[in-house]
């Protein structure tokens, strides 16, 4: 236990911002909770643990965060592997005898770079984590029960995060979860409880399961008669939900969450394109007309939200255009809460489709799957589809549309919705139309001297976060080198191969 102080543990929620936003975005729902929940496999009463979410506060570069740590922790999406080699280098100048633990999707897709970088590479799933503290630290170093440090939480807002299942029971091909191969399953209704009655009063809970609904009825109506009864006890305002489409089958199933206290749901659409949705292997969005599955969500009083998603490499410029001007028109759904290019993720099986169709562009980064990169060879030319991945985030060139489409929206649904309600759906509307000229100009401000974004790439650049944020020792400059995809022709990149190559053997 280090003599007669308390080991010292700093857990990262490591990520690239695809805006290059240096302050985070504290303000935005969901955020990431792999930091809050790892942090709970760790005895409170012997376990100086901190946490932090580049995601919510920007970029940690503080010098002195990374001094006097005897583990450092690493999570995050694919994208943020780079980063999380970044901490990496930082923690071990400052902190030679530092422990650095790393887990997610990318240390499981790329086994011998993160062997190579980290002295353990968690494979499993968060409870992983308390075999970790034990073997570092020692036996009473792990909690007997792994819930959520809600405590170590810094962020304010209306919402806090439940999880009460894990992994989803479909398999779309781009999904990370599919790449995980993982079975899904749900947690005890007392596990449940617990994180709700631990959770802060009068918020709002985003339930942020990748599929609350499940693959059992009885299970589903178990655990929303009991988010029902703690509802009823006032123990918080309202819920919302992540569901798949199967779940619109059941006209029921509606009116059940309403009565349980649901406010709003999202869904997957990912597209109104039929063949589209086959490609994706999203076959359960196509158990009930999409558009029908949304309208009778507002009807029924609760509030819809969803993404959708665009794959340059499989569908024409005009046809994903004609997508938008739709979706722009027609006033009887929603805006989608966000838009973005297909990303072909390590492991999914979009990713080996790719790679076996040679889509892939050359000097690909592995930094660039953020949604709004061109990773893959468009069916139009470069040059045409970069455009529209720069125009996508904010829906340009769609102001005016925007703008009556949340007119004949209002009109459409303002007695079936609530007040609350409709000023959300509209806000993130307008959100789309106007983008804030300010945050613009202010990263474009923090940006100078960096080439501007391209949206490709073989020719993004890196960004500032690859130039070590403070001195370094010389022996970990290469962990900025950025993990590659292809090199320069268009090749599997050797390193990402050998990766691969070592987890086919695993699987």
């Amino acid at each position: 236990m280090n003599g007669l102080r308390r080991p010292r543990v700093l857990i990262v929620l490591a990520h690239f911002d695809e805006t290059r936003n240096p302050r985070g975005r504290p303000d935005f729902i969901p955020q990431g909770m792999g930091h809050v929940f790892l942090a709970g496999a760790f005895n409170r009463e012997r376990v100086d643990v901190r946490i932090y979410s580049e995601f919510q506060s920007g970029p940690l570069i503080d010098e002195a965060a990374f001094c006097e740590q005897d583990m450092l922790v690493l999570t995050g999406v694919t994208a943020a592997f780079d980063r999380m080699r970044h901490l990496t280098a930082y923690v071990r100048t400052k902190s030679p005898g530092c422990v650095v633990v790393v887990g997610g999707p990318a240390a499981r897709n790329l086994p011998v770079s993160s062997a190579e970088c980290f002295d353990y590479v968690c494979d499993g799933d968060v409870e992983q984590m308390q075999d970790v503290a034990r073997a570092v630290f020692g036996e009473s170093a792990a909690s007997e029960m792994l819930l959520p440090r809600l405590d170590l939480v810094n962020w304010g807002g209306p919402v806090n995060y439940v999880e009460t299942s894990r992994y989803c029971n479909f398999k779309c091909s781009f999904c990370a979860l599919t790449g995980e191969r993982r079975h899904y399953h749900t947690y005890d209704l007392s596990y449940i409880e617990a994180q709700i009655r631990g959770a802060r009063p009068n918020k709002y809970i985003l339930f942020i399961d990748n599929n609350f609904y499940g693959n059992s009825r009885d299970v589903f109506l178990a655990k929303l008669e009991l988010v029902r009864s703690l509802w009823r006890q006032g123990l918080f305002l309202g819920w919302i939900a992540l569901v798949t489409g199967d779940f619109f089958k059941d006209p029921r199933n509606l009116e059940l969450v309403r009565e349980a206290g649901c406010l709003g749901i999202f869904s997957g659409v990912e597209s109104l394109s039929e063949a589209q949705l086959k490609r994706y292997q999203k076959k359960q969005n196509l158990v009930v007309p999409q558009l029908d599955a949304i309208r009778n969500s507002l009807k029924a009083g609760i509030a819809f939200q969803y993404g959708l998603m665009f794959d340059p490499s499989t569908q024409t410029l005009e046809a994903m255009r004609a997508e938008l001007d739709f979706i722009t028109g027609e006033r009887t759904i929603p805006l989608p809460a966000f838009l973005s290019l297909a990303i072909p993720l390590l492991g999914t099986p979009l990713f080996h489709e790719s790679l076996a169709d040679s889509r892939f562009l050359p000097s690909a980064k592995l930094r660039d799957m953020d949604g709004f990169t061109l990773m893959t060879k468009p069916l139009d030319g470069v040059d045409d589809a970069a455009v529209f991945a720069r125009q996508l985030a904010r829906l340009d060139g769609h102001r005016s549309r925007i703008f009556y489409h949340c007119l004949g929206f209002y009109m459409n649904y303002r007695r079936s919705l609530s007040s609350r309600q409709m000023a959300h759906l509209l806000a993130n509307s307008l959100r789309l139309a106007v983008p804030s000229i300010i945050h613009r100009r202010r990263l474009e401000k923090e940006a100078a001297g960096e080439a501007s974004l391209t949206y490709v790439t073989t020719s993004q650049p890196l960004g500032p976060l690859y130039t070590p944020a403070f001195s370094v020792l010389e022996k970990f400059r290469r962990h900025f080198s950025p993990t590659m995809i292809t090199d320069a022709s268009g090749v599997l990149d050797e390193k990402l191969a050998r990766d691969l190559e070592a987890r086919r053997r695993t699987d």
